[in-house]
């Protein structure tokens, strides 16, 4: 058999490995696609060929803005409610939020349609239908970040929104005027002190503004940048420097890495051995015994080894800090 290319072919070679089709595995089809995920979990995590560098363009939008109501959430749909009800919006600040209702035939809200953001909310507001109607929980969630991919696991930065030193769009920065009245002269000197130059306004620039501060976690997918929002405007672009982890699906060659083959083949052992401990000191032909106990401990070490493997030999080394 070559090297896995999908799913379906890693699991077969792990049945193989495992003894199919000369042993009986007793295990179920659940119980290996739960350690074979968990395997592309860990997988993914630690190992520096399972990620890769994004630049992520995302075109802001009204919701993204922080004080204004980005989304609703339809917790119970109640009863009693027709089509086109108005939402109300009820907070200590903010205004012009505005939404409206769907039911269905027994007047069971079933969807919600936010038609204006509002503004200058401080907290989430109360969300309330307005007529009859009785039941409804509607909830609210506010601006202020950017959903990211479910595949990001990490979030470097953002590309500079302005930069009044050395951004070269722009008509009264230095690099922009040193282009355009010393191009001729640069062509015909040494480029050392323009570069020693340029690299020393970036520095005066990251000591005075330094870099947009950005929050991210992995498991909410939402990227916060702590500015002032006015400075961006609907409509404008931005670039977001991140990892995302490779999906074995499209790049099919993650199948057939040699380690993950080895660990998801000893997490798949560890559950066969699980399975079997209750099978201790069975009798078989010709004075053997069975011991399903022996099989988890085997699974148990190789874990061990693999993830120390991992550690040592595929993982980017930790930072030293000074300090």
């Amino acid at each position: 058999m070559t090297l896995p290319t999908s799913k379906e072919e890693f699991i077969t070679y792990i049945r193989r490995d495992l003894g199919e089709p000369v042993t009986c595995l007793n295990l179920d089809d659940d119980q290996i696609d739960d350690k074979v995920c968990f395997a592309l979990s860990y997988y993914a995590d630690y190992h520096f060929d399972a990620t890769d560098k994004l630049y992520y363009k995302h075109q802001i939008v009204a919701n993204d803005f922080p004080m204004v109501v980005r989304s609703l959430n339809l917790v119970s749909g109640g009863t009693g409610y027709t089509n086109g009800q108005l939402l109300v919006f009820t907070a200590s600040t903010g205004q012009g939020a505005a939404g409206t209702v769907t039911t269905d035939g027994t007047g069971i809200i079933t969807t919600l349609d936010l038609t204006d953001n509002g503004n200058s909310y401080a907290t989430e507001p109360v969300v309330t239908v307005a007529g009859g109607g009785s039941g409804a929980d509607i909830t609210s969630d506010m601006g202020g970040w950017i959903e990211m991919p479910q595949n990001v696991i990490g979030v470097v930065k953002i590309f500079d929104l302005t930069n009044a030193i050395t951004n070269i769009s722009n008509l009264f920065s230095i690099q922009y005027q040193i282009a355009l009245n010393e191009i001729w002269s640069l062509s015909s000197y040494s480029m050392v002190p323009y570069y020693t130059t340029i690299q020393h306004l970036n520095l005066i620039q990251q000591l005075l503004v330094g870099m947009q501060p950005v929050r991210y976690s992995r498991h909410r997918n939402r990227l916060h940048i702590d500015m002032a929002w006015e400075r961006v405007q609907a409509g404008q672009f931005l670039v977001v420097e991140a990892y995302r982890v490779i999906d074995p699906d499209e790049f099919p060659d993650v199948w057939a890495d040699r380690w993950l083959l080895r660990y998801a083949t000893a997490q798949v052992k560890r559950v066969y051995g699980t399975n079997l401990k209750k099978y201790q000191g069975v009798p078989l032909a010709g004075g053997l015994t069975f011991s399903g106990q022996t099989i988890y401990n085997e699974a148990i070490d190789e874990i061990t080894a693999l993830e120390n493997e991992m550690i040592d030999s595929y993982s980017i080394p930790n930072e030293i800090y000074t300090g």
